[in-house]
């Protein structure tokens, strides 16, 4: 059976506010929207019909949401396989992870932060993730079928990407992204960016190359999506285009729980930019065009493109 993804959204809300989320223009018009059972019920059967077997529920935080555990049993019913992304600042309390990670497929954890005082700095509240206990109800309650962890590097946290790697590693954490963030000048302006979110991706990258080697030498399972491949060692290329792709962003198709429907007949590499890269003059130059990322929307305005160097 071919893999066909389904992006469905259940609800807008989250009870973190992290520095680089570019979600939150669409979380502040949908904040009061309701949705029910049976709105997520008639998108499940409506893509079953198409062949949709995967589902995932994204953006915002699934584990407060007051329909989630209808959605997850739903889900079941009709026999999707389901992927979850979370914050996990829920997870460390047994009650909830024993009701709902039983009925999850697939597991992406979004680790910012290991420590309580960076955490609470990138996400800009109180909440604090338990790691230790959520790792234990993970191990307690999961049939472990496919765990990856996501990591956003800003400002706040470049400086112990390789200490929260080592520690993902530790906890039997096989499958890992370092993720170039998402800019969004025009609800966050540009000093925020430059002060808490946008590093150079020259600074970047510095840190990434060792974390690469390391990811190599343990069996873990990389990915750099959202990095252009001309920032990268360009004597060493090919062994990084099967860390930058996207494993399956080609397969998605988004359904937002509202009466707007986004349906993508042909998410091939040429025609689907992802996340919205930038397509600038430079980068069509470029013969890995069809396959790169190419560079944040917002990063020429933040930072020239003195990085960017078209490949030949």
């Amino acid at each position: 059976m071919n893999y066909k993804r389904l992006e469905i959204y259940v609800w807008w809300t989250c009870n973190q506010k992290c520095t680089y989320c570019m979600e939150f223009p669409n979380m502040e018009k949908n904040w009061t929207k309701k949705v029910t059972k049976y709105d997520i019920l008639k998108k499940l059967i409506k893509y079953k019909k198409k062949w949709y077997n995967h589902v995932t529920y994204l953006w915002w935080e699934p584990f407060i949401q007051p329909v989630f555990l209808d959605a997850l049993m739903l889900w079941k019913k009709l026999w999707y396989t389901i992927l979850v992304t979370t914050n996990a600042s829920t997870l460390h309390i047994v009650s909830q992870a024993s009701k709902y990670l039983p009925k999850i497929d697939e597991l992406i954890l979004s680790v910012e932060a290991i420590d309580r005082e960076t955490q609470q700095k990138i996400s800009r509240t109180n909440v604090y993730v338990q790691w230790e206990k959520v790792f234990e109800n993970i191990y307690t309650f999961w049939k472990w079928a496919y765990l990856k962890a996501n990591i956003v590097i800003t400002k706040d946290n470049l400086e112990i990407l390789s200490d929260i790697i080592i520690y993902l590693k530790e906890k039997w954490v096989k499958d890992i992204a370092i993720t170039y963030p998402d800019i969004d000048i025009e609800y966050y302006w540009e000093k925020h960016i430059l002060e808490t979110v946008a590093i150079k991706y020259s600074d970047a990258v510095k840190k990434v190359l060792p974390i690469i080697d390391y990811c190599d030498k343990n069996n873990v399972n990389l990915k750099i999506p959202d990095f252009p491949f001309c920032v990268l060692p360009y004597d060493e290329n090919n062994k990084y285009i099967k860390l930058t792709d996207d494993y399956d962003y080609q397969t998605r198709v988004k359904i937002l729980s509202s009466d707007h429907e986004l349906d993508r007949k042909d998410l091939s590499n040429i025609s689907l930019t992802p996340r919205d890269r930038k397509h600038s003059e430079i980068c069509l130059e470029c013969k890995y065009k069809n396959i790169c990322w190419w560079h944040s929307v917002w990063y020429e305005s933040l930072f020239w493109l003195s990085e960017i160097k078209a490949i030949k």
